[in-house]
């Protein structure tokens, strides 16, 4: 039984932003440090500077000789619960069983004490454990890495609650990392609940299929394809000459001559730390998010986009206060499958009536590309945070549901926010609406209908990935002439 099903929200995981796990067994995948690390949005920046801040801490207290206040830090370590995240067996408490707790933690310690990358001062990251210490892999750092970050995971799990209407109960929270105090707290707060204990879930976003950095991929992608190289260069051995006259280097004799080991690649390191920078830039330059599908192939049992049964919904839903609930959660569940992941963490932020007069959506945009992510670029549209507001109304759109809208515009907040409906009667009154607030310098409004909507939805069923990029251009043109 997947979270979707338990609390049943009507979602599949394409819906969702966050890992809709099966509640019972760990999903194999983990969360990165170093994804966390690279997208500028309030909530990642925040998360990575409480990576930051402690492993910092325990680096600085190590090097320093402050073993003991290493060691009572690493202790809070304990194997996360409620998350059902790493590699695990069957554990109905969703621990991750290969976590850093307890007998662990002190293994922990003694691997970073006695590690040439810590004494020697090169270890500054988390992610970087991965490359350079033995015995420490993707599920111990991805345990680390949720522990520290719990703070936030708990602040994301509340707000993707109040978003999807999750039952929540008052309850103790684990320890997490105050950065400000550089000490654990523990508070209570509002969680999800399953079989009297609570859930916290995970962002897509910040969870991979394998660590970005990883001992393998450093060895066979920066260490070996920069020994072939300096093999050529220096037309050693290794170098062999095909009838065609071409010169190669063939990597598997590379692996003879330099076997793996994560003491091998901290050597390397310290002599060729240009070839880690290189790499890890590499790796910047080609991030890729998971994708629904990648989590779904994870699963233990495999759902796809029922996009016929999506968009039947939408149409089935009447016109009308009555069914406001209803549209707003199918339409926030198609932006969730539209906009992933130019578009993350999504928080309700004004509700009233049960959802039936005023609802309030925000995204953060931190995405690099794309419509959203070159909104100031081509268009001097400062936009870090995205607005949408549903209605579901027999009528057209007038001035108050344009009002509502442009009122939460700001600088800071953003400036660019959508409005979703059911049918546009006159097309020209609301184009010239929307450009009549561009005009006064109050914001930009989209508004999108229902057929708006289906076309999106079967350009992503199509993979046209840039065309729904090319959509949401045209529909800001459109009102910026």
């Amino acid at each position: 039984m997947r979270v979707s099903t338990y609390f049943r929200l009507g979602k599949s995981q394409h819906q969702l932003d966050f890992v809709d796990v099966e509640l019972g067994k760990d999903l194999p995948v983990y969360v990165d440090p170093y994804a966390i690390s690279i997208p500028e949005d309030d909530w990642f920046v925040e998360a990575n500077n409480l990576v930051v801040s402690f492993f910092s801490l325990i680096i600085d207290n190590m090097s320093q000789g402050n073993f003991d206040k290493a060691k009572e830090l690493l202790s809070n370590l304990g194997e996360p619960e409620g998350t059902y995240i790493g590699m695990s067996k069957d554990n109905p408490n969703g621990k991750s069983g290969r976590g850093v707790g307890d007998e662990q933690s002190d293994d922990l310690f003694e691997k970073l004490m006695n590690s040439e990358a810590v004494k020697t001062g090169s270890l500054t990251d988390l992610s970087d454990c991965e490359l350079l210490i033995p015995g420490i892999g993707p599920d111990k750092i991805s345990d680390i890495t949720i522990n520290i970050i719990r703070g936030k995971l708990v602040e994301y799990t509340y707000d993707q609650c109040i978003l999807n209407n999750i039952p929540v109960m008052h309850v103790p929270c684990p320890p997490y990392w105050d950065s400000e105090a550089q000490d654990w707290v523990s508070r209570y707060h509002e969680l999800p609940i399953y079989k009297g204990r609570p859930l916290i879930f995970i962002p897509k976003a910040i969870v991979r299929l394998g660590l970005m950095i990883n001992a393998q991929s450093f060895y066979r992608h920066g260490v070996l394809e920069f020994l072939k190289r300096e093999s050529l260069n220096a037309n050693s051995s290794l170098v062999k000459v095909l009838k065609n006259g071409e010169r190669v280097v063939y990597k598997k004799d590379l692996e003879e001559q330099h076997p793996f080991s994560k003491t091998f690649l901290y050597e390397f390191s310290q002599e060729h730390p240009e070839v880690l920078e290189e790499y890890k830039s590499s790796i910047d330059n080609s991030l890729k998010y998971i994708t629904d599908s990648d989590l779904e192939n994870r699963q233990l049992h495999p759902q796809v986009i029922d996009y016929d049964a999506i968009i039947e919904d939408l149409r089935s839903i009447p016109k009308g206060r009555d069914s406001a609930s209803r549209y707003h959660n199918a339409v926030f569940g198609i932006l969730e499958l539209l906009l992933y992941p130019m578009l993350r963490t999504p928080k309700k932020e004004a509700e009233i009536l049960e959802g039936r007069k005023r609802i309030d959506i925000r995204f953060n945009n931190g995405f690099t590309h794309g419509f959203f992510g070159e909104l100031y670029r081509n268009y001097q549209i400062k936009a870090p945070f995205i607005f949408f507001e549903c209605k579901n109304y027999r009528s057209e759109l007038a001035n108050p549901e344009f009002d509502q809208i442009t009122g939460r515009f700001s600088k800071r907040r953003g400036q660019l926010g959508f409005i979703t409906c059911r049918e546009i009667e006159d097309r020209s009154y609301i184009v010239n609406h929307c450009r009549d607030i561009v005009g006064d310098g109050r914001g930009h409004v989209i508004v999108l209908e229902d057929a708006d909507l289906v076309n999106l939805l079967n350009m992503r069923r199509d993979g046209l990935y840039p065309e729904i990029s090319d959509y949401f251009d045209h529909k800001l043109r459109e009102i910026l002439i």
